[in-house]
């Protein structure tokens, strides 16, 4: 009988630290690697696999144009808590295009992926690698999403059973690790029976499904804000699928091997109890497990019990001085070639005073109070939705009271664009916003109940003439006198 721990995570979308927006803050690479040295103390061979989709935060990456020093960002972190390899993704993809990944792959994290080849039908990438720790070794095949016109993509059927015939025999377990869409790895799991699983991200149907003659599908919850423990105990070969029906019991067991090794279980008698106990399960499991791969598997939260010094932090403060450098150089550069500057809130008060007094009662005037109580004005991953014109020229980079007074949550040119000068000069007039505007801060990870049209009843500027009613991409209507 064999023992594996595998850690999965995927469609990390870019974020390094715990995001408070919308829900509770999970997440981040110092309580993953808290977490994932707790995990390797158990004693299980660990491997940690990532499914991919990890390197861009979507418009705010590209607004601020930090997405390539993200995305390095991010494999760094990745390699420093151990991530054994990451199948890549269309927006992986999109950030560091083929040529970029393949040197990813080279030289700083193994990429996998059986699904994408160039023109010629040659492969990008090894279609699976073989992995070891300790004495367990398993074969692991990549499957890429279609990325459309970027590269050729293959059927993941074809690919997965191609690249499962070029592994060796002798492998303790066989897994994919994709991010197809949940057609897609249905399809792989039901038509490639030399897969014990596809691990993948996150699908419509979150819970693990065994079916005689499939593969099982496990999922990971997206944003890095759980690990998925899957936790095997392997007694048939590696092809045939992990089974959950003991799931209960093998947590059981570990349980009772944890307490076996607690403080309080020095005591003579509680000592034999929970022995005798571990006994019957451990034979229970036997029993029932005979010939079978067993696996429970565990979303694991990244919560705050996990916080604390991880080696990982020195890089993150790191990164986000680099950020805040980055803020200053964009700020400081000349407004008569980038455009207009900010005039901020203070200025629009004096033409538009019922506007403003409407959005002091919305959400978006009270976006940087909201930081200031969760202690994080300075953190630059947060201020830049929080406030208007962060890292922008004819912006702000710093922090400071006096500073955010001004520049203090999300004002009228955070949906308008910077109307300095305006209504002085004529070639700078308010841009109407769109669809486009505001995911640049309400992306799915942030605001996952995000609707254009209720939202923009909350925050809508009301005119004497009444709301505007153009639709998005309209010319706007001409401004009050």
């Amino acid at each position: 009988m064999r023992e594996l721990t595998i850690a999965l995570t995927g469609e990390l979308r870019g974020e390094i630290e715990p995001c408070g927006c919308p829900t509770l803050p999970y997440g981040g690479f110092v309580r993953r690697q808290r977490l994932l040295e707790a995990i390797a103390a158990e004693g299980r061979p660990l491997f940690q696999l990532d499914a991919g989709e990890a390197l861009l935060k979507g418009l705010v990456s590209v607004r601020h144009g930090d997405a390539a020093d993200r995305a390095a960002a991010i494999l760094s972190l990745m390699r420093e808590v151990g991530v054994d390899l990451m199948v890549p993704g269309p927006t992986d993809l999109s950030v560091a295009g083929v040529a970029g990944l393949q040197r990813i792959s080279e030289h700083e994290l193994p990429l996998v992926s059986a699904t994408w080849t160039s023109a010629e039908g040659a492969l990008l990438f090894p279609a699976s690698r073989v992995l070891q720790q300790g004495d367990v070794r398993i074969g692991v095949v990549g499957l890429s999403a279609d990325p459309g016109e970027l590269v050729t993509w293959r059927d993941p059927v074809e690919a997965a059973r191609d690249a499962v015939a070029g592994l060796p025999d002798d492998l303790d377990l066989i897994v994919a690790v994709s991010n197809l869409p949940e057609p897609e790895r249905l399809r792989v799991a039901r038509g490639v029976p030399q897969l014990a699983a596809v691990l993948s991200t996150m699908g419509d149907t979150h819970d693990p499904s065994h079916i005689e003659g499939e593969a099982t599908l496990i999922e990971a919850p997206d944003r890095g804000r759980y690990v998925t423990l899957i936790r095997a105990r392997l007694a048939s070969t590696g092809s045939l699928a992990l089974d959950p029906a003991l799931a209960r019991s093998l947590r059981t067991r570990d349980g009772l091997r944890a307490q076996a090794g607690a403080p309080e279980a020095r005591d003579e008698a509680v000592r034999a109890g929970i022995q005798a106990r571990l006994v019957e399960v451990e034979a229970e499991l036997a029993a029932a497990g005979a010939g079978r791969n067993l696996v429970d598997i565990e979303d694991r939260p990244l919560g705050s019990d996990l916080d604390g010094e991880a080696a990982v932090g020195a890089h993150i403060a790191a990164f986000k001085e680099a950020q805040r450098d980055a803020a200053r150089e964009n700020v400081a550069v000349d407004t008569a070639d980038s455009g207009p500057r900010y005039a901020t809130s203070s200025a629009c008060v004096r033409c538009h005073s019922e506007q403003f007094a409407r959005w002091t009662f919305t959400a978006h005037a009270r976006a940087t109070t909201t930081l200031r109580l969760r202690g994080d004005l300075e953190n630059p991953e947060c201020i830049g939705c929080h406030s208007t014109g962060y890292g922008a020229p004819g912006g702000f980079a710093e922090t400071d009271p006096v500073t955010l007074r001004a520049y203090g949550g999300v004002q009228c040119e955070a949906c308008h664009g910077p109307l300095g000068d305006h209504p002085r000069d004529d070639a700078v007039v308010p841009r109407r916003p769109d669809t486009t505007t505001c995911l640049t801060c309400h992306d799915e990870a942030n605001s996952p109940s995000f609707d254009f049209d209720s939202y923009l009843l909350q925050v809508i500027c009301p005119t004497r003439a009444g709301p505007a009613t153009t639709p998005p991409g309209s010319d706007p209507p001409a401004p009050a006198p």
